[in-house]
């Protein structure tokens, strides 16, 4: 392919920011995909050259696994202007190698080193970012880079995974220039990345080849469709695959390991549905005395419902993620008043989901989001005791089928009593709404007007208990929260990130967490969320247990100061007494990383 035509298309697209059907048969159909997921993705491609991520020094069993195969790979292309790169599975360089010093300096005049990034969204298509994102092998060649400083190479990419649990490991990609590519590349860079897996399969794990181990015997003796659960490790055919589809693998490894220890807990306890499938068999596998995995059997033969004996269900009451005994007494009282109809306040901390269960307790009691009238006393329109009321009075006119009044603790005395005398008189209208409220506890007794509003709009009361009070219900809340704010992103979190959750105070309840996990899924660069992507005061909650009374004290105040600082090391350490040398040092005992930026 002559480079006319596909320039003539680079140059459409980034500037019209679409290509016309003539221009983009020019362009190969992978190219053409991954050039539009890369604009989409907001990708830097005027850098002219690759941003820094920082060394990771936790890939050393891929390196050990690389570097003979990948050395010997670099030497026998000396002479052809070609140099080699191990990337991870985020697409930063973990190592290189470069026989050939023709090419040594184009590849540092763009940082193609150990520590820069070279993702889809960092610096457009590419052979190593397009390879994470595509799953496959991919050859790009000069104009087919969509940034300019790209564009001398052409790059090699093949995806290196896991042998046992088939994970994304990292790529290897081969740099050469422009006019050196040649077919041929990428079944030699295939071949090459095979060798690779084979010697990380050679150098596994006592415990992942023992799950591996147990796994292989367990599809020779079983006709249903098995896996090997792990903490880190998952290992699956096709059809356990694509039945757990969209299945968090860290709530599934909590969940499987407490069966196998003999726990009764359900599996909506951890956030997994079981709408598709049921585990019918959980095997334990020890290893020195610890659960190191849990070979599953699960049974996927339940005749489907058909949609008569679907409709003919009863419709599901109220449902709020979790199931915790005080959340599901508080969801069945409140069920129960709406049943019969009262008028109900639900109170609460802040952010614990009032407004939630009111909805979900409303449209259990065939009361849709549009046929309820809310009104938000702490909303910033409210000004003086009259507009409150005004608004009220005018909503009650409309003869609304629910009325929601939010945040009651807001009112003044003067508006609180008005409103009373309004909800006082509902039995004289001929089809009075449902009335609902919600109160923020304030931890002090209400004042006269606010006493009397409650004990009209009060006459069934539910309060929803703190997060850190059901600790049961933070793993399948943080699941469901992800799905929420995920969108079509397959991100999820590792099993040691879901016990830091789990762990936490929570003293924000469900808007802290709710605020904590759109953040993370901001900043998530690859498709698992693990411990070190936390804000700071998390990672310290996991290891929270397993401190004294004082080291809790001495974290809490070291924690703070970092936050108090803005994550400034130096100034942290001056607030609290302390050398920064003697923070970075108590911060590494508490298996922190010291280095690491979280505010």
């Amino acid at each position: 392919m002559s480079s006319l035509p596909i320039d003539t298309a680079r140059e459409h697209l980034l500037t019209e920011g679409s290509l016309p059907e003539h221009l983009a048969k020019s362009v190969r159909p992978d190219v053409l995909t991954s050039w539009k997921r890369s604009l989409l993705s907001g990708a830097d491609i005027a850098n002219p050259a690759l941003p820094f991520r920082g060394e990771h020094h936790a890939h050393a069993a891929l390196r050990v696994a690389a570097d003979p195969v990948l050395s010997r790979l670099a030497g026998e292309l000396a002479g052809l202007d070609a140099g080699v790169l191990l990337c991870d599975h985020e697409a930063i360089v973990v190592h290189r190698w470069v026989s050939d010093t023709g090419i040594l300096p184009m590849m540092d005049r763009i940082n193609s080193n150990v520590g820069f990034c070279i993702s889809e969204e960092s610096v457009g298509t590419n052979g190593v970012g397009s390879v994470i994102e595509s799953g496959g092998p991919i050859q790009i060649s000069g104009p087919e880079h969509l940034a300019e400083a790209l564009r001398p190479f052409t790059c090699v990419g093949v995806p290196l995974h896991n042998p046992i649990t088939r994970r994304l490991e990292g790529v290897i990609t081969m740099n050469c220039r422009a006019s050196s590519g040649n077919p041929l590349l990428t079944p030699l860079m295939s071949s090459t990345a095979q060798e690779v897996e084979s010697r990380l399969l050679a150098q596994a794990t006592t415990s992942e080849r023992q799950l591996l181990d147990e796994y292989l015997v367990a599809i020779g003796s079983r006709r249903a469709p098995v896996a090997a659960v792990g903490q880190d490790i998952f290992i699956a055919g096709p059809k356990v695959t694509d039945l757990l589809e969209g299945v968090d693998r860290a709530a599934l490894w909590e969940y499987v390991r407490a069966v196998a220890l003999g726990s009764s807990t359900p599996a909506s306890g951890f956030g997994l549905s079981t709408e598709r499938f049921r585990i019918s068999r959980c095997k334990p596998i020890d290893r020195d005395g610890q659960v190191i995995g849990v070979v599953v059997e699960f049974d996927v033969d339940r005749p489907a419902r058909d949609d008569a004996a679907a409709a003919a269900l009863p419709r599901p009451t109220v449902s709020l993620p979790g199931k915790s005994p005080a959340l599901m007494s508080a969801i069945a009282h409140a069920t129960r008043l709406a049943a019969s109809g009262v008028p109900m306040l639900i109170d609460g901390e802040p952010g614990v989901g009032k407004l939630a269960l009111a909805r979900s307790v409303l449209r259990s009691a065939q009361v849709e989001d549009d046929e309820v009238a809310v009104l938000d006393a702490a909303a910033g329109w409210v000004e003086g005791s009259t507009t409150f009321v005004g608004l009220l009075r005018r909503e009650l006119e409309f003869q609304p089928k629910a009325m929601l009044l939010r945040h009651l603790e807001a009112l003044s005395s003067e508006a609180a009593s008005a409103a009373s005398a309004l909800l006082e008189n509902l039995d004289e209208l001929e089809d009075p709404p449902r009335i609902m409220a919600t109160l923020t506890s304030q931890g002090e007794p209400p004042h006269s007007g606010l006493r009397r509003l409650i004990d009209t709009v009060g006459v069934g009361r539910v309060t929803v208990p703190p997060l850190r009070d059901r600790q049961e219900d933070i793993a399948p809340t943080a699941v469901a929260l992800l799905e929420k704010h995920r969108g079509t992103r397959q991100v999820h979190f590792s099993s040691a990130t879901l016990r830091c959750l789990m762990r936490a105070s929570w003293p924000g309840n469900l808007r802290q967490m709710d605020a904590t996990i759109r953040g993370l899924l901001s900043s998530a660069i690859g498709p698992e969320i693990r411990p070190e992507s936390l804000p700071l005061e998390l990672q310290g909650s996991s290891r929270k247990r397993d401190l004294s009374a004082i080291e809790e004290l001495e974290l809490g105040a070291i924690l703070t100061a970092l936050k108090q600082h803005n994550g400034n090391k130096l100034a942290a350490a001056q607030s609290i007494g302390i050398s920064r040398s003697t923070l970075y040092r108590k911060l590494q005992a508490y298996r922190l990383n010291p280095d690491q930026q979280f505010f």
